[in-house]
């Protein structure tokens, strides 16, 4: 197992989120210790903010300047703590070091289901074994993760939604959010979707995963957050789009249990956005597309995900009732399939989509899409995924450093 080797003289920063005198004391010891400098934040809003820059574009003084994210968040947060899984979801989506540096100040145990460290006693010589002893990867001997790891993470809370914002091609602004999962494993941290996607469905566990990913997503953007406050803009709603299976978008009572979800967090159908297919075989078409008559009956708008070179029976879905048609990101980065992708638009525009390009990730990609008239925008140009917890934070900052 690597660790990560003392850094030279002024080049980890280190920010401390609350603690009161005596941890500030002790952290300030062990920093001076390995050669770091500390930042103190009197809470989570307040580290978020610190943070939040890394996540806005590079051109405007986002997460690609060298040295200038945080090596460590050290917080005095209760385990379980919402501040806790936000500022976890920072370091994991959008610091520029390796995931999950997030160290728990005077914790009792680990967070379940996320390979964060604790230090629960207040010396020095604790918190700096902390900071010089992380492991820079997981264990290479660890066995691949399973039915058995998956169950433990869907029903002991390890499931993590981010919210990617997506902007308007026109003029920028925020007009909706997409839900990403994330998997906290009590070994390897944070696992991407490419990490367990493919086990999910080899282990048929594809609706589970879909069942509380939509849950979570629901709490996450309901009113007990209080996310749904700051998603207006202009007078706007953001929708929220999430990514549901075809297994699960045509089950009978799909629509009621997505209905009951919407009633529980207060948030009205109208806002979300189901995004589906992203299978390169061509399903049931009259199958799906009463189902999909079903969900936008009862007010939910419909995505259809992915289109591009993955998608080969793109053109046999374009009479399905749906609202939105995404670009793969992979073809968005590549200058060959530009015109693949501006026949893909031409053809959705003819039908009436709104078109969303995916994965624009520098000036390049976003040149590329716009020449295709695309209608919305997503990628790491914008934001990086974020928590919920970070996301009106970068609506307000992203306000003020948005071009033109």
């Amino acid at each position: 197992m690597q660790t990560v080797p003392p850094p030279s003289a002024g080049t980890h920063r280190l920010l401390l989120v609350g603690g009161g005198p005596l941890w500030r004391d002790v952290v300030r010891q062990a920093a001076d210790r390995i050669g770091a400098t500390v930042e103190v934040q009197p809470d989570a809003q307040g580290a978020l903010e610190a943070m939040m820059p890394q996540a806005l574009p590079s051109h405007r003084g986002g997460r690609h300047r060298p040295g200038s994210g945080y090596a460590y968040v050290l917080a005095a947060a209760r385990p379980q703590s919402r501040a806790a899984d936000a500022l976890a979801g920072m370091m994991d989506e959008v610091m520029p070091s390796p995931r999950g540096r997030l160290i728990l100040l005077g914790s009792a145990g680990l967070r379940q289901g996320a390979a964060i460290p604790h230090v629960a006693t207040a010396e020095v010589a604790a918190v700096e074994a902390a900071l010089r002893h992380w492991p820079e990867h997981p264990p290479s001997d660890l066995p691949p993760i399973g039915a058995a790891d998956l169950d433990s993470a869907l029903h002991g809370g390890g499931l993590r939604m981010r919210f990617q914002p997506i902007v308007s091609a026109t003029d920028l602004a925020p007009i909706g959010l997409e839900a990403l999962a994330r998997l906290h494993h009590h070994q390897r941290g944070i696992l991407h979707p490419k990490d367990f996607i493919p086990v999910t469905i080899a282990c048929g566990r594809e609706q589970m995963l879909a069942g509380v990913a939509a849950a979570r997503t629901y709490r996450d953007i309901g009113c007990r957050l209080g996310l749904a406050t700051f998603c207006r803009q202009g007078g706007t709603e953001l929708f929220v789009s999430l990514n549901l299976p075809i297994s699960t978008i045509v089950e009978d009572q799909a629509v009621q249990r997505g209905l009951a979800l919407c009633a529980a967090a207060r948030v009205s159908p109208a806002r979300i956005l189901l995004e589906v297919l992203e299978t390169p075989t061509l399903p049931d078409v009259p199958r799906l597309h009463l189902a999909l008559d079903r969900w936008r009956a009862a007010g939910f708008r419909i995505a259809i995900d992915d289109a591009g070179p993955a998608l080969p029976h793109w053109q046999a879905l374009m009479d399905l009732p749906f609202d939105v048609l995404k670009l793969d990101g992979a073809m968005v980065a590549d200058p060959a399939h530009q015109p693949l992708m501006a026949r893909i638009v031409q053809t959705a525009k003819a039908h009436g989509r709104f078109v969303i390009a995916e994965g624009v990730e520098n000036a390049a990609c976003l040149t590329r899409a716009l020449a295709v008239g695309v209608d919305g925008l997503q990628g790491f140009m914008f934001s990086r995924p974020l928590p919920a917890l970070a996301v009106p934070i970068w609506l307000r900052q992203w306000g003020k450093v948005r071009p033109g």
